[in-house]
């Protein structure tokens, strides 16, 4: 195969033609194509079915609250919202330990192993009778999710080129907004169907039911979703030495199992990370990010507050403001891969449409109206937040794989605070208006915007600097 050519990347992150290869190691454009697709075919219906559970299981208790959930455990919107950021108490205590884990062991077994076991927890949540009980299996379930979604981001820098990321995140993070809709139609037809049944109230039968498919999805991810490339069983030698040269070609640093430097140690990995000044602003933007993306937990409140008084019907409701936060999600990732190198100024015009629209729902009161604000904030959101994810994936591949698994932990840990704070954002009494909710919508995407373009800005001056 001497003769054939590879592929690689231009500075400005577009791919550039075929040139012949001067290593030892070649590959025809069509093998390359070929691996691509193999890689697709395992790696992205497992991370999106993950995905798809995840968000239901976390997510359900915004359903489970207009369900009854809140009334036959006694609880105050303030308790609501503390049972909201628990999740994230445990989410953010974990999370930098489960990613390390994940580096030094194989994911097709450690992601699934912790998704049986969220999905147990979230059985449990149908026999819950107590406040401090529903307390405490968020801070399990948190614990548990911790490690998929930098695990997911991680493994994303680990297979694929920064030209092809775009529309892949975008593919998967579909899967949250298909978890919200699908999780709005499955409490609707609960509890329509299954309220009272067996003596259990339809809030519970949620939890059960969602949770005993999460368990099953987990067992059959075991066999679909891949390792790294160095020791992914379903790539032949050839495969995974395509896989690893074609990043190492454009200078991303490659998991190649130890057989060529030692793992890094998880103090080294922090220090690392904590000394590369991008950690920082690239934290601060995803915390914002995250702050916005809180309110999906109160997408059944905020549509009932919008005259939509019936449990059931507010249940539906939330079904199209999903579908627009889906539409716009795919637009972006297919348009980011194609201009790779304006990745960021796609990600923070979508943040402004959500703040532009966040200003007008403050001054807009008709019902109707609002509705569709609601549904464009949600497609800015849900857009900016998932280009957000193809960006750190990319500008994390100059790093070993260790400490790449660490940053993206630690950043996890810091965005997630935004939730503490952003699930106080829409109390019951500021209903239906919401004004502070929205205004801090508003200030929140604003500073997201402007920390990912000040990164940018910095990272295409320094790429200019290092070329003369």
């Amino acid at each position: 195969m001497g003769g054939q050519s590879e592929k690689s990347l231009s500075q400005d992150g577009v791919m550039a033609a075929e040139i012949p290869s001067s290593g030892e190691t070649s590959w025809s454009s069509d093998a390359e194509r070929k691996l691509v697709r193999k890689i697709d075919l395992f790696l992205l219906p497992s991370i999106w079915l993950m995905s798809l559970f995840s968000w239901m299981d976390r997510a359900n208790l915004g359903n489970a609250n207009i369900a009854g959930l809140t009334a036959d455990l006694g609880l105050s919107s303030s308790q609501f919202s503390m049972a909201v950021i628990t999740y994230y108490f445990g989410y953010i205590i974990w999370v930098p330990i489960s990613t390390m884990i994940l580096a030094r062991t194989r994911p097709s077994l450690y992601l699934p192993a912790i998704m049986m076991l969220w999905g147990a927890v979230t059985c449990g949540g149908a026999g819950v009778k107590t406040y401090p009980q529903l307390l405490a299996l968020r801070v399990l379930l948190g614990i548990l999710e911790s490690g998929l979604s930098p695990g997911i981001t991680y493994m994303f820098s680990c297979w694929y080129r920064p030209d092809e990321i775009g529309k892949r995140v975008s593919t998967y993070n579909t899967s949250a907004l298909v978890g919200g809709a699908f999780g709005g139609l499955i409490a609707g037809g609960v509890m329509e169907n299954l309220e009272g049944a067996k003596g259990l109230r339809g809030w519970r039968w949620l939890f059960l039911i969602e949770g005993l498919v999460t368990i099953v999805v987990s067992v059959a991810a075991i066999s679909t979703l891949p390792d790294i490339p160095a020791t992914w069983g379903r790539l032949s030698p050839e495969e995974k030495t395509i896989a690893m040269k074609r990043l190492q070609n454009i200078g991303i640093q490659v998991n190649d199992s130890g057989k060529s430097k030692p793992k890094l140690g998880v103090g080294q990995c922090v220090v690392l990370a904590l000394k590369d000044w991008r950690s920082y602003a690239i934290a601060l933007g995803a915390g914002f990010i995250s702050a916005m993306l809180i309110m999906a937990y109160f997408y059944p409140v905020l549509v009932r507050g919008l005259g939509y008084t019936d449990p059931v019907k507010a249940q539906y409701m939330t079904v199209p403001i999903w579908a627009v936060g889906l539409v716009f999600t795919m637009a972006s990732g297919f348009v980011t891969d194609r201009l790779p190198h304006w990745r960021v100024p796609v990600l923070a015009s979508c943040l402004l449409l959500s703040v532009i629209m966040a200003v007008i729902t403050c001054a807009v009161y008709n019902f109707k109206a609002r509705y569709v604000f609601l549904a464009l904030m949600t497609g800015g959101v849900w857009a900016g937040f998932t280009q957000g994810i193809a960006y750190i994936a990319e500008l994390f591949q100059d790093v070993p794989p260790e400490q790449r698994a660490v940053t993206m932990g630690l950043m996890s840990v810091v965005g997630s605070t935004g939730n503490v704070y952003g699930a106080y954002l829409f109390p019951a009494g500021h209903a239906p208006k919401y004004l502070v909710g929205f205004g801090m919508v508003a200030a929140t995407g604003a500073i997201a915007a402007g920390s990912f373009l000040l990164i940018w800005i910095l990272e295409r001056r320094k790429q200019r600097y290092e070329r003369r």
